[in-house]
């Protein structure tokens, strides 16, 4: 474990080797600095290190509760002086720059509660910006010091067998005193000419004017030798001003950029994808773009718009695309017609010929605003345009932002000689260079295709286990009201899940056949095209036939996960039968598994769960089994 807490000696050397950095702290602990904390306490070390197997562990509570203890009598005299009436600290953690930290929300301007964002380790207390809860775009409210101690490790266990362990820190806030206004004035000059000083010594020195927070480099995580893929994290460019910069760790975004609250990015052997979930993006797309692929003039620009019902996309959204897009170039646009019969090669060629009329070259961009079938269409004729041009996709609906858009799979359908349809049978891996996820999309989305792309969070959450899933329950009634936060939050986690098994598994050559759970069945039943049924609500029955198939496999014992599924589902307004199939459909159904492009030679392959966080690939299982799984779901089963 990392020593609990740095000393400002060393804080400070290691802030001057970043001139910014440097500034941010000098201008927080300078004695008289409006809203800053004049006094700090000494921290309780914690007697010895406890591990806790995870945030679910028994022990954990009795551990936060001593600490909290502590911390009332520490340090003696007023130099302690906690905020006083505050109730033990709820049994909730929170991560915050690489910290576990508890703490009870500290009280603002009338009463309104603040949510802390830690900043730096200081000098026998941790240093964390306040802001207010509930902002969609916080702002600093004031700096403050929590007097507590570090109770141990919590430790995390990656589905690949590694095991992270993060240090918690237990605390509450002390006394919050406000400078006055001329010692600020004076401080703000010693800071300008501090900072004109360091920034000509690492010009000198290093040759530049100014470097990212943090390390030199964007540090490569989690990175597995031959997936062709990379996790990297992107380290935040601060302003000058100390006041801005506290504002900028505060909000997490820099003030002349969008809103972006969660930013991920996959290195392909053939290209990067930078994923984006945030709220105000598409308005700000051309400067998204122009840093996705390098070239900020002279980029031609092809859209495919799926319309949306009663053309909301094409009204509403398409507007504020065009408008983001402006000085970048010449924009041209064409729909998409968002159905699964449509989804074909024809239309796909129907696209290449506006791109032949366009004049769209190997330097244009093409870019897909619409549901996951605008994503799949427009990727494929992206990917085969002149061997492959650039692509972005702005997906409108929450299955394609927590799946569609994700991972570089592209593709159609096609008819098949029964007469149904083949699921995707055409297509290929063409990763987009940018996805925008723009929250504010999903305010004019329908119900039905909201609550659509739900199946696909379930699923992620049963393959990532069980906390993920009881995440997903306690969050549902805020993501089904829509909350902005929740449901930013809730986006990025689950599609963190699908970019996690890509990151080990590119070209599905293993662990990325687990994101099919449920798929098969689902597959077999939109080749049904007369039920009617959209793809999440399909992948919902699937998910419930896997559930009982996984039983009848002898992988589970009793209905526990199916019931606890059903209800999901139930709470989410998605469908758990399909009506209108009966026993007599058996064989036509179980005829389009075999054509499904995850069986092999014409044997069925299933994607099980064995429990929550373990699922597994069985590859031809037995009528039986399969059938059971039907059972499950149709008329009369």
């Amino acid at each position: 474990m990392p020593p609990s807490v740095a000393n400002v000696g060393r804080s400070l050397a290691r802030a001057c080797r970043d001139p910014l950095r440097a500034i941010l702290l000098i201008a927080v602990m300078a004695p008289g600095s409006a809203r800053t904390i004049a006094r700090a306490t000494p921290l309780i070390q914690s007697s010895r290190v406890e591990t806790f197997e995870s945030i679910g562990d028994r022990r954990l509570g009795a551990a936060i509760d001593s600490a909290w203890a502590d911390t009332a009598n520490a340090g003696g005299g007023a130099a302690a002086d906690p905020t006083p009436g505050l109730s033990p600290p709820s049994p909730g953690l929170v991560e915050r720059s690489g910290l576990l930290v508890q703490v009870t929300p500290v009280l603002g301007d009338a009463g309104t509660p603040l949510e802390e964002w830690v900043i730096e380790q200081g000098d026998g207390s941790i240093l964390v910006a306040a802001t207010r809860k509930g902002s969609i775009a916080p702002r600093l409210r004031t700096v403050v010091r929590l007097q507590g101690r570090f109770v141990g490790e919590i430790e995390t266990r990656a589905r690949d067998g590694r095991i992270r362990r993060w240090p918690l820190f237990v605390g509450r806030p002390v006394a919050v005193e406000a400078g006055a206004g001329g010692g600020r004035l004076w401080i703000a000059g010693a800071v300008a000419i501090l900072a004109v000083g360091l920034l000509l010594l690492r010009r000198r020195i290093r040759g530049k004017a100014s470097v990212p927070i943090g390390r030199k480099h964007a540090q490569k995580r989690d990175s597995k030798i031959g997936s062709g893929v990379e996790t990297i994290s992107e380290p935040m460019r601060l302003p000058s001003d100390p006041v801005q910069a506290l504002e900028v760790l505060a909000a997490g975004h820099h003030l002349s950029e969008p809103f972006v609250m969660h930013r991920r990015r996959l290195e392909f052997e053939q290209g990067s994808t930078t994923v984006l979930v945030g709220r105000g993006l598409l308005p700000r797309a051309g400067e998204l773009v122009t840093g996705a692929i390098g070239r900020s003039t002279d980029v031609r620009s092809f859209v495919g718009v799926d319309p949306g019902p009663e053309g909301v996309v094409e009204t509403t959204h398409l507007p504020s695309l065009l408008a983001g897009l402006e000085g970048l170039g010449e924009v041209v646009t064409s729909n998409v017609e968002a159905s699964e019969l449509a989804k074909s090669m024809p239309g796909v060629e129907l696209l290449w010929d506006h791109m032949l009329d366009s004049g769209i070259d190997r330097r244009s961009v093409v870019i897909g605003l619409g549901g996951g079938i605008a994503c799949d269409v427009v990727g494929y004729a992206a990917s085969g345009w002149m061997r492959g041009v650039d692509l972005v996709l702005c997906p409108t609906t929450l299955l394609g932002m927590v799946d569609a858009a994700i991972g570089g799979k592209t593709g159609v359908n096609r008819r098949l000689r029964s007469g149904g349809l083949g699921k995707n049978l055409v297509g290929a891996f063409w990763p987009a260079r940018l996805v925008i996820c723009d929250c504010d999309v999903l305010r004019t989305l329908g119900d039905r295709e909201f609550r659509s792309g739900l199946a696909e969070c379930v699923k992620h959450a049963v393959i990532d286990g069980p906390d993920a899933l009881s995440s997903l329950e306690s969050e549902l009634p805020a993501v089904l009201g829509r909350d902005p936060e929740v449901l930013s939050r809730f986006i990025d986690r689950s599609a963190g899940v699908k970019i996690g098994i890509v990151e080990r598994d590119p070209r599905e050559a293993g662990d990325r056949a687990l994101l099919n759970l449920g798929h098969t069945y689902a597959h077999a039943l939109e080749s049904r095209t007369e039920l009617g049924l959209a793809h999440g609500e399909a992948v919902a029955i699937g998910l419930v036939a896997a559930c009982r198939a996984a039983v009848a496999a002898g992988l589970q014992s009793g209905s526990v996960m199916e019931d606890r599924i059903r209800a999901v589902l139930g709470t989410a307004g998605l469908p758990t039968g399909a009506s209108g199939i009966g026993t007599e459909d058996l064989d036509e159904l179980m005829a389009a598994m075999r054509v499904d492009k995850k069986a092999s030679q014409g044997r069925i392959r299933l994607v099980l769960p064995r429990a929550l966080g373990d699922v597994v690939v069985l590859d031809d299982p037995g009528g039986s089994v399969v059938r059971a799984g039907w059972g499950a779901v149709i008329d009369g089963g």
